[in-house]
């Protein structure tokens, strides 16, 4: 593996979002948004705590509430009027749906967190701003009943994916926190939380690591070094720090979540389980599948011996080491040397689904069954709880079916891939756009795709090749052609040669492999520049 750059993504089975990215549609870093707590009281004095990033365990963490901080979350009238701030609901595009008048917070907030539970979150924006401008009435502009409301809306905002609007709420929350109380209050926590989120769904993952920091930095001075509430604010740093391409601060700060979460629940207790699998994506998307394996075999254990054999905690992880296997077959032994993830310059891609995907360069060493094994085991696991079947069924086969592509069991992947569809276009399921156009399973890009550690990087010119070509209902390539490039033509050759022997799972429609033209693979080369006559 001496050299060779790897740039897997999470692509070959959805198993969570990359890391790489925040999910604009939420606050944590599994792309779900942890939802209100159940109020305490129908009073006006009784308000929430505003909704913030965390984990996606079974009692995610999330900052301590604070005296200051427990005003009702967000709802009031969505329609503009002279007090409403820059980016509130009467300006936002998603503000459409209109609201009733209400003139007393409490009322206003049920009616909001109705709205938000059921996940109508166009319906819940006019609620979360009359709240703020009830707030603001009975309080002032510069009250500090007003962070939770600000908090609320500002989430919501996220959750209708107007990060703008979003960054403008938490803002002036910090702001009012930092004016009332200081900067280093515990007030101020949760507004920068969701700050720092809502700058990472926007793409500033600088803005966001500057802002999610300072919330670590505060929870530790107040809390201790080994607080227990700070797992989500440090789950969303890694996300950040990943995606700015710092991966050994990412690497760090994941090494320490897992550690000071052991340090709190123990080493058995089922709420690590996620932590786990964060942990095991990051060291797959470092191509470190060894690794990420022991990982995920770690969290089958727990969730074994909390669960029985039959515990739905098991998928992921089952999935997971399955994954693993394929990829360290595929890939070889781990790299030596420093981590390059997804995100690296080198990464190349399949433009039609916008993924990568392994190859089979250096890939010594037989596809262990074990990996076959473990995702049978799933579908076990997934057939005992039938209300998973809509979510976890088809994907699950998907995996199978890659599985033995890899394999050379032709037939048995279509097999499977059929049954798979059938599973995703079944009432209540996710439907069937895994399925939807062709996705790249094996593919050995040429040599020119790696720069030779032994050279300096500035005596190479990075280019890139576009071929463009059929996939076969069995998957295969037919009659590629480069489409575009900027490098020479003895370079496009080579990548055509290269995604002749790639296998792509096909692309079905009704449930049948189909023909599929205008397929395109985007390739980065590396071409080294020739060295002048002394």
């Amino acid at each position: 593996m001496a050299g060779v750059v790897l740039t897997v993504r999470n692509a070959l089975t959805p198993v969570r979002p990359a890391l790489a990215a925040l999910a604009l549609a939420g606050l944590s870093v599994s792309g779900e948004l942890v939802t209100f707590e159940r109020a305490d009281a129908q009073t006006e004095t009784a308000p929430e705590q505003p909704p913030a990033p965390a984990s996606s365990s079974e009692s995610p963490p999330k900052p301590a509430q604070t005296p200051s901080a427990q005003n009702p979350g967000n709802a009031a009238p969505s329609q503009p009027n002279a007090g409403a701030q820059p980016g509130a609901a009467g300006a936002s595009p998603n503000a459409a749906t209109p609201a009733a008048e209400l003139t007393d917070r409490a009322t206003a907030y049920r009616v909001f967190r109705e709205h938000f539970d059921a996940r109508r979150f166009s319906e819940a924006l006019p609620y979360a701003q009359q709240l703020v401008d009830l707030t603001q009435a009975k309080y002032g502009a510069e009250a500090v009943e007003l962070v939770a409301p600000l908090s609320n809306l500002g989430t919501t905002m996220l959750r209708l994916k107007d990060t703008n609007g979003a960054a403008v709420q938490f803002q002036r929350a910090v702001k009012i926190v930092e004016s009332n109380n200081g900067g280093f209050s515990r007030e101020v926590i949760a507004p920068l939380f969701g700050l720092g989120v809502t700058y990472a769904a926007a793409g500033d993952y600088l803005a966001s690591t500057e802002t999610l920091r300072r919330a670590v930095d505060v929870s530790r001075k107040l809390d201790g070094l080994f607080n227990v509430e700070q797992l989500g604010l440090v789950e969303a740093l890694i996300t950040s720090y990943i995606g700015l391409g710092q991966y050994e601060d990412a690497e760090r700060e994941q090494q320490y979540a897992l550690r000071l979460a052991e340090t709190s629940y123990g080493r058995y207790d089922p709420r690590l389980i996620p932590l786990l699998e964060h942990g095991a994506v990051w060291l797959e998307e470092s191509g470190r599948f060894i690794t990420a394996r022991q990982t995920y075999a770690r969290a089958l254990e727990i969730a074994r011996k909390a669960g029985g054999d039959k515990d739905p905690r098991m998928v992921t992880p089952l999935r997971g080491i399955a994954r693993m296997y394929r990829l360290e077959y595929l890939y070889g032994i781990e790299p030596v040397g420093p981590v390059v993830g997804v995100n690296s310059p080198q990464a190349s891609g399949s433009v039609y689904g916008a993924t990568t995907a392994p190859t089979t360069a250096d890939a010594p060493g037989m596809l262990n069954e074990a990996g076959e094994d473990a995702l049978k085991l799933a579908l076990a696991v997934v057939d005992a709880h039938p209300e998973m079947a809509a979510v976890q069924r088809g994907d699950t086969l998907i995996d199978l079916g890659d599985w033995y592509m890899v394999a050379a069991k032709p037939r048995d992947a279509m097999r499977t891939y059929k049954e798979a569809w059938n599973a995703l276009a079944a009432p209540g399921a996710k439907g069937t756009a895994a399925l939807d156009a062709p996705h790249l399973i094996i593919y050995r890009p040429p040599s020119s795709s790696r720069r030779s550690p032994t050279v300096d990087p500035e005596e190479y010119t990075e280019g890139f090749v576009e071929v463009q070509f059929v996939v076969t209902p069995e998957g295969r390539v037919k009659d590629p052609t480069v489409a575009t490039s900027d490098v020479n033509e003895t370079v496009g050759k080579s990548v055509v040669t290269a995604i002749r022997r790639a296998r792509y799972r096909p692309r079905f429609v009704d449930g049948a492999p189909v023909l599929t033209s205008g397929v395109k693979h985007r390739q980065t080369v590396f071409v080294r520049a020739a060295k002048s006559a002394a």
